[in-house]
Protein backbone atom coordinates (compact mmCIF):
# COMPACT_ATOMS: atom_id res chain seq x y z
CA UNK A 1 0.00 0.00 0.00
CA UNK A 2 1.28 3.82 -0.59
CA UNK A 3 2.51 6.01 2.01
CA UNK A 4 -0.51 8.11 3.22
CA UNK A 5 0.01 11.81 1.99
CA UNK A 6 -0.53 13.77 5.03
CA UNK A 7 -3.34 16.65 4.61
CA UNK A 8 -3.33 20.25 7.01
CA UNK A 9 -7.04 21.79 6.87
CA UNK A 10 -8.19 24.64 8.27
CA UNK A 11 -11.56 25.74 9.46
CA UNK A 12 -11.62 29.56 9.53
CA UNK A 13 -13.74 31.37 11.57
CA UNK A 14 -15.48 35.12 10.68
CA UNK A 15 -14.92 36.99 13.96
CA UNK A 16 -18.67 36.03 14.65
CA UNK A 17 -17.39 32.35 14.98
CA UNK A 18 -20.96 31.67 13.25
CA UNK A 19 -19.48 31.38 9.93
CA UNK A 20 -16.30 29.06 8.01
CA UNK A 21 -14.60 29.64 4.75
CA UNK A 22 -15.11 27.51 2.29
CA UNK A 23 -13.04 27.24 -1.21
CA UNK A 24 -14.11 25.30 -4.48
CA UNK A 25 -11.59 22.72 -5.93
CA UNK A 26 -10.69 23.28 -9.20
CA UNK A 27 -12.35 21.50 -12.13
CA UNK A 28 -9.25 19.91 -13.09
CA UNK A 29 -8.15 18.34 -9.80
CA UNK A 30 -9.00 15.24 -8.00
CA UNK A 31 -12.78 15.51 -7.10
CA UNK A 32 -12.72 19.20 -8.72
CA UNK A 33 -15.84 21.63 -8.47
CA UNK A 34 -16.61 20.36 -5.10
CA UNK A 35 -16.44 22.66 -1.73
CA UNK A 36 -13.62 22.17 0.86
CA UNK A 37 -11.88 23.59 3.72
CA UNK A 38 -8.66 25.30 2.57
CA UNK A 39 -4.97 23.81 3.46
CA UNK A 40 -3.01 21.12 1.60
CA UNK A 41 -0.57 18.51 1.79
CA UNK A 42 2.29 18.57 4.47
CA UNK A 43 5.84 18.67 2.92
CA UNK A 44 9.07 17.35 4.60
CA UNK A 45 10.76 18.97 7.25
CA UNK A 46 7.08 20.93 7.92
CA UNK A 47 5.00 20.35 11.29
CA UNK A 48 1.52 20.03 11.13
CA UNK A 49 0.66 23.83 12.07
CA UNK A 50 3.73 25.25 9.52
CA UNK A 51 1.98 23.38 6.68
CA UNK A 52 -1.03 24.89 7.94
CA UNK A 53 -0.13 28.53 7.78
CA UNK A 54 1.66 28.01 5.03
CA UNK A 55 -1.08 26.69 2.91
CA UNK A 56 -3.31 29.11 4.26
CA UNK A 57 -1.27 32.17 2.82
CA UNK A 58 -0.68 30.58 -0.33
CA UNK A 59 -3.74 29.74 -1.23
CA UNK A 60 -6.10 32.47 1.05
CA UNK A 61 -3.24 35.28 1.13
CA UNK A 62 -4.10 35.12 5.32
CA UNK A 63 -1.97 34.54 8.35
CA UNK A 64 -3.41 32.67 10.25
CA UNK A 65 -4.01 33.57 14.11
CA UNK A 66 -4.95 30.99 17.25
CA UNK A 67 -5.24 27.67 15.94
CA UNK A 68 -6.28 24.64 17.83
CA UNK A 69 -6.70 21.11 16.74
CA UNK A 70 -10.31 19.56 15.91
CA UNK A 71 -10.17 16.28 14.19
CA UNK A 72 -7.44 13.71 12.94
CA UNK A 73 -8.16 10.81 10.77
CA UNK A 74 -7.00 8.49 7.91
CA UNK A 75 -9.43 8.02 5.11
CA UNK A 76 -8.79 5.92 1.57
CA UNK A 77 -10.24 7.43 -1.91
CA UNK A 78 -9.82 4.81 -4.24
CA UNK A 79 -6.02 4.85 -4.69
CA UNK A 80 -5.07 8.02 -2.82
CA UNK A 81 -4.62 6.69 0.88
CA UNK A 82 -4.81 10.50 3.54
CA UNK A 83 -3.98 11.38 6.85
CA UNK A 84 -6.05 14.44 7.55
CA UNK A 85 -4.96 16.96 10.30
CA UNK A 86 -8.07 19.55 10.76
CA UNK A 87 -7.30 22.80 12.59
CA UNK A 88 -9.77 25.21 14.21
CA UNK A 89 -8.55 29.32 12.87
CA UNK A 90 -9.32 32.06 14.87
CA UNK A 91 -8.08 35.96 14.56
CA UNK A 92 -6.30 35.79 10.90
CA UNK A 93 -5.11 38.77 9.55
CA UNK A 94 -4.38 39.65 5.68
CA UNK A 95 -6.59 40.86 2.32
CA UNK A 96 -8.42 37.09 2.00
CA UNK A 97 -8.92 36.45 -1.72
CA UNK A 98 -8.38 33.39 -3.91
CA UNK A 99 -4.65 33.47 -4.68
CA UNK A 100 -5.31 30.57 -7.05
CA UNK A 101 -8.09 31.73 -8.70
CA UNK A 102 -10.60 29.62 -6.74
CA UNK A 103 -14.44 30.96 -5.49
CA UNK A 104 -14.47 31.55 -1.54
CA UNK A 105 -17.61 31.64 0.51
CA UNK A 106 -18.06 32.01 3.69
CA UNK A 107 -21.31 29.58 5.01
CA UNK A 108 -23.21 29.07 8.47
CA UNK A 109 -22.06 26.40 10.16
CA UNK A 110 -25.28 24.89 10.73
CA UNK A 111 -25.68 24.94 6.77
CA UNK A 112 -21.95 23.47 6.15
CA UNK A 113 -24.01 20.04 5.73
CA UNK A 114 -25.94 20.85 2.65
CA UNK A 115 -22.67 22.14 0.86
CA UNK A 116 -21.47 19.62 -1.48
CA UNK A 117 -17.93 18.71 0.03
CA UNK A 118 -16.37 15.06 -0.87
CA UNK A 119 -17.18 12.14 1.54
CA UNK A 120 -13.95 12.53 3.68
CA UNK A 121 -15.11 15.93 4.89
CA UNK A 122 -18.47 14.18 6.41
CA UNK A 123 -16.51 14.04 9.67
CA UNK A 124 -15.18 17.32 10.07
CA UNK A 125 -18.47 18.90 9.20
CA UNK A 126 -19.72 16.92 12.31
CA UNK A 127 -16.90 17.81 14.15
CA UNK A 128 -17.98 21.76 13.54
CA UNK A 129 -21.01 21.49 14.86
CA UNK A 130 -20.32 19.68 18.35
CA UNK A 131 -18.69 21.39 21.73
CA UNK A 132 -15.69 20.46 23.41
CA UNK A 133 -17.59 19.29 26.53
CA UNK A 134 -20.41 15.69 26.32
CA UNK A 135 -21.90 16.22 30.62
CA UNK A 136 -23.58 12.72 31.45
CA UNK A 137 -25.31 13.09 34.14
CA UNK A 138 -25.50 10.17 37.07
CA UNK A 139 -28.11 7.54 37.41
CA UNK A 140 -30.06 8.64 40.52
CA UNK A 141 -33.23 6.91 42.06
CA UNK A 142 -34.85 10.59 41.35
CA UNK A 143 -34.26 13.94 39.68
CA UNK A 144 -35.16 16.31 42.34
CA UNK A 145 -35.17 20.61 41.73
CA UNK A 146 -31.98 20.57 43.42
CA UNK A 147 -30.40 18.75 40.57
CA UNK A 148 -32.39 20.36 37.73
CA UNK A 149 -30.99 23.52 39.24
CA UNK A 150 -27.55 22.13 39.12
CA UNK A 151 -27.97 21.43 35.77
CA UNK A 152 -29.42 24.63 34.61
CA UNK A 153 -26.30 26.31 36.02
CA UNK A 154 -23.71 23.88 34.45
CA UNK A 155 -25.88 24.85 30.78
CA UNK A 156 -25.97 28.71 32.21
CA UNK A 157 -21.99 28.16 32.29
CA UNK A 158 -22.23 27.17 28.88
CA UNK A 159 -22.37 23.41 28.45
CA UNK A 160 -23.82 22.36 24.98
CA UNK A 161 -24.67 18.58 24.71
CA UNK A 162 -26.14 16.74 27.79
CA UNK A 163 -26.53 13.35 27.95
CA UNK A 164 -29.05 11.58 30.17
CA UNK A 165 -28.20 8.52 31.16
CA UNK A 166 -29.88 6.28 33.27
CA UNK A 167 -30.92 2.40 33.68
CA UNK A 168 -34.68 2.78 34.18
CA UNK A 169 -34.75 6.00 31.70
CA UNK A 170 -38.67 5.05 31.26
CA UNK A 171 -39.20 5.73 34.58
CA UNK A 172 -38.14 9.38 34.32
CA UNK A 173 -39.77 10.48 31.80
CA UNK A 174 -41.55 14.02 33.07
CA UNK A 175 -37.36 14.62 34.20
CA UNK A 176 -36.35 13.88 31.04
CA UNK A 177 -38.61 16.43 29.26
CA UNK A 178 -38.20 18.86 32.03
CA UNK A 179 -34.35 18.35 31.09
CA UNK A 180 -35.29 18.72 27.72
CA UNK A 181 -36.87 21.75 28.36
CA UNK A 182 -33.75 23.15 29.76
CA UNK A 183 -31.62 22.39 27.36
CA UNK A 184 -33.33 23.59 24.73
CA UNK A 185 -33.95 27.50 26.64
CA UNK A 186 -29.99 27.45 26.84
CA UNK A 187 -29.39 26.53 22.86
CA UNK A 188 -28.13 23.29 24.03
CA UNK A 189 -29.10 19.35 23.44
CA UNK A 190 -30.41 16.50 25.70
CA UNK A 191 -30.02 13.10 24.21
CA UNK A 192 -30.96 10.16 26.07
CA UNK A 193 -28.99 6.91 26.82
CA UNK A 194 -32.28 4.59 25.93
CA UNK A 195 -33.72 3.17 23.12
CA UNK A 196 -34.17 5.38 19.48
CA UNK A 197 -38.16 4.96 20.44
CA UNK A 198 -37.70 6.77 23.52
CA UNK A 199 -35.25 9.39 22.61
CA UNK A 200 -38.54 10.01 19.36
CA UNK A 201 -40.98 9.85 22.33
CA UNK A 202 -40.08 12.43 24.76
CA UNK A 203 -38.39 14.87 21.64
CA UNK A 204 -34.71 14.58 22.94
CA UNK A 205 -31.81 15.60 20.79
CA UNK A 206 -31.00 12.30 19.86
CA UNK A 207 -29.64 8.80 21.28
CA UNK A 208 -26.70 7.75 22.57
CA UNK A 209 -26.37 3.92 22.12
CA UNK A 210 -24.86 1.47 24.63
CA UNK A 211 -21.62 -0.94 23.05
CA UNK A 212 -25.10 -3.89 23.30
CA UNK A 213 -27.60 -1.40 21.36
CA UNK A 214 -24.56 -0.39 19.21
CA UNK A 215 -24.00 -4.09 17.51
CA UNK A 216 -27.57 -5.12 17.33
CA UNK A 217 -27.93 -2.43 14.81
CA UNK A 218 -27.45 -2.76 10.82
CA UNK A 219 -28.21 1.05 10.09
CA UNK A 220 -28.69 4.19 11.73
CA UNK A 221 -31.65 4.08 14.00
CA UNK A 222 -32.92 7.67 13.62
CA UNK A 223 -32.74 10.26 10.71
CA UNK A 224 -30.08 12.54 10.04
CA UNK A 225 -31.88 15.78 12.27
CA UNK A 226 -30.88 13.80 15.19
CA UNK A 227 -28.41 12.86 17.33
CA UNK A 228 -26.44 9.05 17.27
CA UNK A 229 -24.04 8.65 19.26
CA UNK A 230 -22.02 5.73 20.69
CA UNK A 231 -20.33 4.25 23.19
CA UNK A 232 -17.10 2.23 22.20
CA UNK A 233 -14.42 0.59 23.93
CA UNK A 234 -12.36 -1.12 20.78
CA UNK A 235 -11.91 -0.87 17.11
CA UNK A 236 -14.52 -3.30 16.50
CA UNK A 237 -17.24 -1.07 18.23
CA UNK A 238 -15.62 1.92 16.47
CA UNK A 239 -15.61 0.77 13.09
CA UNK A 240 -19.12 -0.53 13.24
CA UNK A 241 -20.17 2.77 14.80
CA UNK A 242 -18.91 4.73 11.83
CA UNK A 243 -20.34 1.77 9.35
CA UNK A 244 -24.22 2.22 10.68
CA UNK A 245 -23.42 6.16 10.27
CA UNK A 246 -23.17 7.58 13.80
CA UNK A 247 -22.46 11.32 14.76
CA UNK A 248 -19.91 10.34 17.31
CA UNK A 249 -18.43 7.99 19.62
CA UNK A 250 -17.43 8.08 23.02
CA UNK A 251 -14.64 5.65 23.54
CA UNK A 252 -13.59 4.64 27.12
CA UNK A 253 -11.70 4.14 29.42
CA UNK A 254 -8.73 6.21 29.10
CA UNK A 255 -8.10 6.55 32.69
CA UNK A 256 -8.91 4.42 35.68
CA UNK A 257 -12.19 4.66 37.19
CA UNK A 258 -12.61 7.01 39.59
CA UNK A 259 -9.28 8.83 38.84
CA UNK A 260 -10.85 12.00 38.01
CA UNK A 261 -11.94 12.05 42.15
CA UNK A 262 -8.65 11.81 42.73
CA UNK A 263 -6.79 15.24 41.66
CA UNK A 264 -3.68 13.56 40.24
CA UNK A 265 -1.71 14.46 37.34
CA UNK A 266 -3.29 13.41 34.09
CA UNK A 267 -0.30 11.30 33.59
CA UNK A 268 0.80 9.72 36.63
CA UNK A 269 1.13 6.35 36.38
CA UNK A 270 -1.97 5.25 39.09
CA UNK A 271 -4.61 6.74 36.81
CA UNK A 272 -4.10 3.95 34.41
CA UNK A 273 -3.87 -0.19 34.19
CA UNK A 274 -3.70 -3.17 31.69
CA UNK A 275 -7.29 -2.12 31.53
CA UNK A 276 -6.80 1.25 30.33
CA UNK A 277 -6.08 2.96 26.62
CA UNK A 278 -3.99 5.82 27.68
CA UNK A 279 -3.79 8.70 25.93
CA UNK A 280 -1.02 6.78 23.13
CA UNK A 281 -3.75 3.89 23.09
CA UNK A 282 -6.68 6.54 22.45
CA UNK A 283 -4.81 8.61 20.16
CA UNK A 284 -4.07 5.57 18.08
CA UNK A 285 -7.75 4.25 17.92
CA UNK A 286 -9.65 7.48 17.30
CA UNK A 287 -7.16 8.00 14.22
CA UNK A 288 -8.72 5.29 12.07
CA UNK A 289 -11.77 6.67 12.28
CA UNK A 290 -13.29 9.80 10.43
CA UNK A 291 -16.00 10.75 12.96
CA UNK A 292 -15.48 12.83 15.80
CA UNK A 293 -14.90 10.71 19.32
CA UNK A 294 -15.34 12.02 23.04
CA UNK A 295 -12.84 10.63 25.70
CA UNK A 296 -14.32 9.39 28.69
CA UNK A 297 -12.89 7.31 31.73
CA UNK A 298 -11.44 9.45 34.47
CA UNK A 299 -11.95 12.86 32.94
CA UNK A 300 -11.50 16.61 34.25
CA UNK A 301 -12.33 19.95 32.43
CA UNK A 302 -8.31 20.43 32.87
CA UNK A 303 -7.73 17.34 30.18
CA UNK A 304 -9.57 19.78 26.81
CA UNK A 305 -6.60 20.43 25.58
CA UNK A 306 -4.49 17.30 25.76
CA UNK A 307 -7.50 15.64 24.79
CA UNK A 308 -7.42 17.73 21.65
CA UNK A 309 -4.11 17.23 21.36
CA UNK A 310 -4.77 13.23 20.98
CA UNK A 311 -7.45 13.21 18.42
CA UNK A 312 -10.61 13.82 21.00
CA UNK A 313 -13.76 16.28 19.77
CA UNK A 314 -13.72 16.79 23.51
CA UNK A 315 -14.27 14.78 26.68
CA UNK A 316 -17.20 13.33 28.33
CA UNK A 317 -17.23 13.59 32.15
CA UNK A 318 -19.78 12.89 34.57
CA UNK A 319 -18.17 13.28 38.81
CA UNK A 320 -15.32 15.90 37.76
CA UNK A 321 -18.43 17.86 37.75
CA UNK A 322 -21.60 16.90 39.47
CA UNK A 323 -21.95 18.15 42.87
CA UNK A 324 -18.28 19.19 42.85
CA UNK A 325 -17.66 22.90 44.84
CA UNK A 326 -16.53 25.62 42.03
CA UNK A 327 -17.67 23.07 39.09
CA UNK A 328 -19.65 26.27 37.36
CA UNK A 329 -16.34 28.40 37.38
CA UNK A 330 -14.37 25.48 35.99
CA UNK A 331 -16.82 25.23 33.28
CA UNK A 332 -16.49 28.47 32.76
CA UNK A 333 -12.38 28.72 32.41
CA UNK A 334 -12.49 25.55 30.26
CA UNK A 335 -14.82 26.87 28.02
CA UNK A 336 -13.33 30.11 27.19
CA UNK A 337 -9.87 28.84 26.56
Amino acid sequence: MRARDHIALGVVYNAARDKVLVAKRPRHSHLGGMWEFPGGKVRGGETLLQALKRELFEELNIDAGDCSPLISFDYDYPGKPLRFSVWKVYGWTGQLRGNEGQTTQWVDISSLAATDFPAANKGIITACKLPAVYLITPDLDSYSPAFMNELRKYLAAGVKLVQFRSKSAHNHKPAVMEMIDACRSYGAELIVNSTPEFAMETGAGGVHLTGERLLGLTGRPLPSGSRVGASCHNMRELMHAVEIDVDFCVLSQVRKKGSAATGGAGGQAADYTDDTLGWDGFSELVRQVPVPVYALGGMRLSDLANAASHGAQGIALISDVWGRPGSVARINRALSR
